[in-house]
């Protein structure tokens, strides 16, 4: 398999000299100090995280087998990895006992990575580390590079790469399996945990390049993880991608989500929501936590929503949006198109243009195309298309979806009993709720 556009690498044999080496033939290597008297087994390594690639700053020697003592050294005191042997340059007197506290950005890779979840942010996927691959430079700097999560990885950390290799290519001396490694680089994974606490391991650029993912993928990863880990992605996420991942995950974990960010945040994050899914979540929390985020979102963005709060979810007022671009009746061609430009920010999708009197009665109603191909001087009661069909907020879904199929709609208007403009239902929520309404009559739970 290859790597994201990085060289596949062979050079894994742990000797000083050849550039890459995997850690398994680092774990348990004799380490002897600056005398050559053995200390003990190399049992685990510190990274920074401060830099694209983690530079390794210190290592944990095991001194005994049954009841093991960890001594640590710097590796800047570490002289050369020599053979099967870790030479140091100082005396055992000269490294600290115990393992040390790490700085905020650095992390122990045994207890931390291996064989824990990471998020391939690259492929848009969870992957479970079974090795690591670090790049040895000739000043004697120590980086890590890739995680292989790859099936021979596992073989060569369990120590059967000889017996199993040598199977393979006596079987079938050109598997695949011989001839490369499943290695990922660095910078396309996200940690999930940090010393095994389930924080967010704090690295900008890969929660960055997470928040790019396509909504939709990056809600089959929050599905996929468990809760707790699911719960530090989550965290790591920008609001605005927070909040596209949230319309994708199904009801339970959007609610266990939400509840796992503080109420600022959380709030944050709904204000990033179309205001008819915010609606829904926050009818599906409990009364006083629902009450407590409203609160704190910013007046504009809670009024749209306590506005869709009022109707039963079932209903076309539970299912409608109020984002959408209304025009006065009065506007030219030219004059829409102006002012459209200035209100499209707001609205991320636009299905269509709505003509409105003084009193937000709907009027009629335009596709953007109709608009573009008038008379810039003909005024929107001119050119829009009269008595456009509309759904009363208390119809059912399945009332809403009888008219969006019947008239071939993309969004149908939400109306009340004066013609008021109160918002759209979209044809995806419609699609939403009939294909939910398909399952349960071919399950029988009709």
């Amino acid at each position: 398999m290859a790597t994201h556009d990085e060289p596949r690498f062979e050079g894994t044999r742990p000797y000083f000299g050849v550039p890459f080496i995997f850690y398994s033939s680092l774990q348990g290597r004799l380490v002897v100090d600056l005398s050559g008297r053995p200390v003990g087994r190399l049992h685990d390594l510190a990274v920074t995280a401060a830099e694209t690639y983690p530079a390794v700053t210190a290592l944990v020697i095991r001194l005994g087998r049954i009841e093991s003592f960890p001594l640590t050294a710097r590796w800047r005191d570490v002289d050369s990895l020599d053979g099967r042997v870790v030479r140091l340059k100082v005396p055992v007197e000269g490294l600290v006992p115990g393992r040390i506290a790490l700085a905020e950005q650095a992390f122990w890779v045994n207890h931390v990575l291996l064989d824990r979840q990471i998020v391939d942010t690259a492929g848009a996927k969870v992957v479970r580390v079974n090795d690591l691959h670090f790049l040895w430079t000739g000043a004697g700097d120590l980086y890590l590079v890739h995680v292989d999560v790859g099936f021979r990885g596992l073989v060569r950390r369990l120590g059967w790469s000889d017996a199993i290799d040598g199977a393979v290519r006596w079987i079938t001396p050109h598997a695949r399996y011989l001839s490369g490694e499943r290695l990922i680089t660095w910078r396309y994974v996200q940690p999930l945990t940090l010393e095994g606490s389930g924080d967010a391991l704090r690295l900008t650029v890969p929660r960055k390049e997470l928040s790019d993912i396509h909504p939709a993928e990056l809600a089959d990863i929050l599905t996929e993880l468990d809760g707790r880990e699911r719960e530090s992605v989550f965290r790591a996420l920008e609001p605005a991608a927070a909040a596209e991942a949230l319309t994708e995950v199904e009801p339970k974990i959007r609610q266990r989500l939400i509840a796992s960010v503080p109420p600022e945040r959380a709030a944050d994050i709904l204000e990033e929501m179309p205001p008819d899914e915010a609606a829904d979540l926050l009818a599906a929390l409990p009364e006083p936590e629902s009450n407590l985020l409203l609160q704190r979102m910013e007046r504009d963005e809670a009024k749209d929503v306590q506005e869709l709060l009022q109707y039963a979810p079932n209903t076309a007022g539970g299912m409608m949006t109020t984002e959408l671009i209304a025009l006065g009746a009065h506007l030219t061609a030219a004059e829409a198109l102006a002012l459209l430009r200035s209100l499209a920010r707001d609205v991320e999708l636009i299905y269509y243009l709505y003509v409105v009197d003084p009193a937000e009665r709907l009027q009629g109603v335009m596709t953007i195309r109709h608009l573009l191909l008038a008379d810039p001087q003909a005024r929107l009661e001119d050119i829009m298309q009269r008595e456009p069909v509309g759904v009363l907020p208390d119809d059912t879904r399945e009332r809403v979806a009888e008219v969006v199929e019947k008239y071939n709609l993309l969004a149908v208007p939400v109306l009340d009993a004066e013609q008021k403009l109160l918002g759209i239902v979209t044809v995806d929520d419609v699609l939403t709720h009939m294909t939910a309404l398909a399952w349960k009559w071919k399950l029988g739970k009709r």
